[in-house]
């Protein structure tokens, strides 16, 4: 296995070598031929640069990429001219070596721009086709200056460069320069693997360019090397979009899903420390005022016994309020953080919630379900309301066991809930009468069941309501 991957290391190298040297090798033969298969090999490279996130927009998260991918199809257009534009092409016989320079600086301005802005769209929305008809008109108006004579001359027959030209490489390296700079700022918005071509493929461009500043002919040493680089820094541009997005698209096209869903989770995690160090300060408080409350209300009962006073029954009142509403958060809490779902002995359990009520309460059948501690929260909370607000002395509470659901029904002789209001009971925040107080109790019971069961209610004959509770059967412990 590693004699198999030490080769396949360098397999590829050494082809990109002899590709090159075949090149230099038609370089000596025919200069021009070396030049229209290069630069015809950058054009392909753009269309499919352009193909590959054109095709992929809706899925593409990586703005950088689809920006650059846009780009590639009028900075592969700007080449092909440069290309038939070449002296000896013959497609343009009117113009001399000029025309080509021109249009190569035009490509070059272009794509060294398209560095520097693509990543401020990492943070940004991108319209694709608003993208697209921008690049269309700028390479339009670009061109209309070039073929009509405004654009500057960049090549002049016998003197070689002139001094736009070289200012313009000098400029266009400059540009490379700082959108690399940039690029490498954004490296966490990109693959490893991915960012490094870029990388390379930037820096062999800047490299490229300098070449470009100092020939004197079309055809001599230093216009060959500053083809060459371009060649392998579109070779890295189709390694780093093309190769990676056609044999392992995750990598390119969806690696802002994999950042979103690595940023949901420590999102998650730092929710979930938050709901733990608020539910300890809640608590927390919970327990000291819980214990002031009692203080109060135990002074309030021995003040009330020596004197009466309606200031002192307000009192009372005002404090057993307080007292439910710390109730009534508790449970509230217990929906949140009541842990896992276990078998639950119904008829034992109602048994010992009913001992805490002034009332009597029967009970029927035997029943097993899947439930949590907030159950008992939910079946108090019913009793409560239907002593409370409903004025029952008589709570009747049938159990009946199926296959797969229990049944319970916990009915009360109270005056009942009037059809205006039965369906809004459930809803948070509702309270009805003169006796609601903060319309959470029965929203926790529709929350606690909703997890695990269902619930609902009908009227009682002759008089009262009747809650029925749906949940998923467990077989007796």
């Amino acid at each position: 296995m590693p004699i198999i991957a030490s080769e396949k290391k360098y397999k590829e190298p050494a082809i990109v070598l002899l590709i090159l040297l075949s090149l230099y090798l038609i370089s000596a033969r025919n200069y021009l031929l070396f030049h229209t298969v290069a630069e015809i090999f950058s054009v392909v490279v753009a269309s499919a640069v352009f193909v590959i996130v054109w095709n992929s927009r809706s899925s593409m998260k990586n703005n950088y990429l689809l920006f650059i991918g846009i780009a590639y199809l009028f900075i592969g257009g700007l080449d092909l001219l440069h290309t038939l534009g070449y002296r000896g092409m013959g497609v343009f016989p009117e113009h001399d070596a000029n025309l080509p320079t021109q249009l190569w600086i035009l490509g070059r301005y272009m794509e060294s721009i398209s560095f520097l802005i693509a990543p401020f769209f990492l943070e940004r929305a991108l319209n694709p086709k608003a993208v697209l008809s921008g690049y269309f008109l700028i390479t339009a108006l670009a061109l209309v200056s070039v073929f009509t004579g405004s654009f500057p001359d960049s090549f002049i027959e016998g003197s070689g460069l002139t001094t736009f030209k070289v200012l313009s490489e000098y400029l266009i390296s400059l540009i490379f320069l700082g959108s690399l700079i940039v690029l490498r700022k954004h490296r966490d918005r990109f693959d490893s693997n991915v960012l490094f071509l870029l990388s390379v493929s930037i820096a062999l461009t800047i490299a490229a360019e300098l070449f470009f500043t100092f020939y004197i002919d079309v055809y001599d040493f230093s216009n060959l090397m500053g083809h060459y680089l371009k060649l392998l820094s579109f070779y890295l541009v189709y390694k780093a979009v093309v190769v990676t997005g056609l044999t392992k698209p995750y990598e390119l096209l969806y690696r802002e899903l994999k950042q979103s869903e690595n940023d949901l989770r420590k999102e998650k995690e730092a929710q979930a420390n938050l709901a733990e160090t608020l539910s300890l300060v809640n608590r927390i408080l919970r327990h000291d005022v819980l214990n002031d409350l009692n203080v109060i209300y135990m002074a309030l009962d021995n003040l009330s016994e020596r004197s009466e006073s309606r200031e002192t029954e307000l009192s009372k009142q005002a404090v057993n309020r307080s007292l439910k509403l710390i109730e009534e958060m508790r449970n509230l809490e217990d929906t949140g953080y009541s842990g896992c779902l276990n078998s639950c002995e119904l008829r034992q359990m109602i048994g010992e919630i009913s001992e805490d009520f002034p009332v009597q309460v029967n009970i029927s059948g035997e029943c097993s379900v899947i439930a949590d501690k907030a159950l008992n929260s939910v079946i108090g909370n019913i009793i409560r309301n239907a002593i409370v607000h409903g004025k029952a002395d008589t709570i009747d509470i049938r159990l009946e066991q199926g296959p797969e659901l229990c049944e319970i029904q916990i009915a009360d002789n109270g005056c009942g809930i009037p059809d205006d209001v039965k369906a809004h009971v459930f809803e948070k925040g509702f309270k009805h009468g003169e006796t609601g107080h903060t319309g959470f109790g029965l929203y926790i019971a529709h929350k606690v069941i909703s997890r695990y069961g269902e619930i609902s209610l009908k009227d009682n004959y002759p008089a009262g309501t009747v809650f029925i509770l749906k949940l998923k059967s467990a077989e007796p412990s």
